[in-house]
C-alpha cells in the first residue's frame, strides 16, 4: 500500500550549494534523496516545502515522498538520519494524506534574518550571521517592516532576471524584529517569497535604519513607474527558514 510520508529536517546550510539538485556541486536534495532511497529500497521523488539557496539554513524545513515500503511513517525520521550527513539532521516523519503537496499545502513560512551589531564578531559566527556595525535607528528600522505588510508587488526586492516572466504579487502577513544584543532579529512571514526577496527586503531595511534610505524612498520601491532597485541583497550566512505551517 502506498503510502505518503511528511518528514520534517533542519540544517546547517553553510557546507551546501542550496537545496535544488545541481551537478558536480553538494546540496540538501541530493543528500535527502539518497538516504530516502537506502532506507525504503525505492527511486522516491521528494517534494519540497520550497527552495533554499547557497548558504542558507533552516531551523525547519518539511518534503514529503511516497513509499510502498513496510516501514512505519513515523520511524523514517530514525532510520534515514543514520545515512545523513552531519548537517542534515531528522527532526519527525508521519504519514500524511496522499493528495498532501509539501509545498502547496503550506500555509506558510516564516524566514529569521540575523544581524550581529558587535564591531568584532567571532570567527565561528561568520557562516551564521551578517555582521553589521552601523548604528540603526529602530524606530526607522519599524516603520519599514511597516510598509513591507501587506500585499505589494515586490518586483524590485527580487534577483535581477530579465528573462524571468512571473507574478511578483506578494503578501506579507507579518513582519517585525526583536533584539538580543549584539543581536538583531528580522522575521518575515508569508505563503511564498521572490528569489533573494528576504535578503533584499532585510538589505534595503538596513539602509533605512542607518539613514541611507528616506522612509519615502523606501516605500517607492512599491511604485509602478519606478526602476531602481531595492538593495543591497545580505549574505545568505544570516537567513534562516525558521517555521513552516500546514
Amino acid at each position: 500500500m502506498v503510502k505518503n510520508v511528511l518528514m520534517e529536517v533542519a540544517f546547517d546550510g553553510s557546507g551546501f550549494s542550496g537545496f535544488q539538485y545541481q551537478k558536480d556541486v553538494r546540496t540538501i536534495e541530493e543528500e535527502i534523496k539518497k538516504a530516502v532511497n537506502k532506507v525504503s529500497g525505492e527511486e522516491n521523488r521528494i517534494i519540497a516545502c520550497g527552495r533554499t539557496d547557497r548558504g542558507v539554513h533552516a531551523r525547519s524545513f518539511y518534503f514529503n515522498f511516497l513509499t510502498a515500503s513496510d516501514i512505519n511513517p513515523k520511524a523514517f525520521s530514525y532510520h534515514i538520519q543514520a545515512h545523513l550527513p552531519d548537517d542534515i539532521l531528522a527532526l519527525s516523519s508521519k504519514e500524511v494524506d496522499l493528495n498532501f503537496h509539501a509545498r502547496f499545502s503550506c500555509l506558510d513560512k516564516t524566514y529569521k534574518y540575523v544581524i550581529y551589531q558587535d564591531s568584532l564578531m567571532h570567527p565561528v559566527y561568520r557562516f551564521y550571521m551578517e555582521n553589521i556595525t552601523y548604528r540603526l535607528d529602530l524606530d526607522k528600522l519599524k516603520e519599514g517592516l511597516d510598509v513591507l505588510k501587506g500585499t505589494h508587488d515586490f518586483r524590485l526586492f527580487m534577483k535581477e532576471d530579465t528573462d524571468l516572466k512571473i507574478n511578483t504579487i506578494r503578501t506579507i502577513d507579518d513582519c517585525y524584529f526583536s533584539q538580543d544584543a549584539p543581536r538583531l532579529n528580522l522575521f518575515f512571514r508569508a505563503n511564498s517569497f521572490l528569489h533573494n526577496q528576504v535578503r533584499i527586503m532585510s538589505g534595503s531595511l538596513v539602509e533605512l535604519a542607518r539613514g541611507k534610505l528616506s522612509l519615502d524612498e523606501f516605500r517607492a520601491f512599491f511604485d509602478k513607474e519606478n526602476k531602481k532597485r531595492a538593495n543591497p541583497a545580505l549574505s545568505p550566512a544570516g537567513l534562516y527558514l525558521w517555521e513552516v505551517r500546514y
